[in-house]
């Protein structure tokens, strides 16, 4: 789907009903531990977010791909979206591009491991998102990620490497799936640089120099 104006997002009022709806067992925590026997959970938000990473750093690309919705994007901060040459009023993947560049990561015999973890800041909010010719309405949370890929020296002689995410938010937007009743998706994601403070602070409790997801994803690309 080609997007042809900024993504606009913004709280909207819903009936009392329809908030219970929306909300219901939306609570969630910190941990990706889920089990689940066919397919990634999407029955709420929370468990679809925690499906989610699960699938991440279980390679699973599958599962990483039924998460998302079929008009998914992942916005990149502007540094990235700038190295990717887009277009500044449209610095984002869709899911096509998502799907491609983590088929690489996950097929990549350097890296040797996988690992997403995650807090969740604040509660889901009742959001729409607007595109060019289509508004969507779901729930939106941010989320501080920590996601480390391991990727293995080419030599005895060079360091094993770990990119770390510990320096941005993942804005999450979450809509009921399109095409089955009581499952959601990911509509999209849009990473957030954290202020310099903060970026320092989780900079100093890592042992790894700090970067960002969709940083990450650009080496795949």
């Amino acid at each position: 789907m080609k997007l042809r104006t900024v993504l606009r997002r913004r709280p909207f009022f819903i009936p009392a009903i329809l908030t219970t709806f929306f909300l219901f067992s939306c609570s969630g925590d910190k941990g990706t531990d889920i089990k689940v026997d066919e397919g990634p959970d999407r029955s709420t938000p929370e468990s679809l977010l925690l499906s989610f990473a699960k699938s991440y750093k279980e390679k699973d690309l599958e599962g990483y791909g039924e998460c998302l919705d079929e008009d998914y994007v992942f916005v990149f901060t502007p540094d990235v979206a700038d190295s990717l040459h887009l277009p500044p009023d449209e610095p984002w993947w869709g899911k096509t591009e998502d799907i491609e560049s983590t088929r690489n990561m996950f097929e990549d015999t350097v890296v040797v491991n996988v690992a997403f973890s995650y807090e969740a800041l604040g509660e889901w909010e009742a959001y729409e998102e607007v595109r060019e010719d289509t508004t969507y309405l779901g729930l939106f949370r941010r989320f501080d990620p920590i996601i480390v890929v391991t990727v293995s020296a080419h030599s005895e002689y060079d360091p094993i490497l770990y990119f770390r995410v510990d320096q941005s938010w993942l804005d999450v937007m979450v809509v009921p799936d399109q095409h089955t009743e009581g499952l959601w998706c990911i509509l999209s994601i849009e990473e957030v640089e954290k202020q310099l403070l903060q970026a320092l602070i989780a900079s100093a409790v890592s042992a790894t120099e700090g970067t960002s997801w969709g940083n990450i994803k650009s080496m795949w690309r």
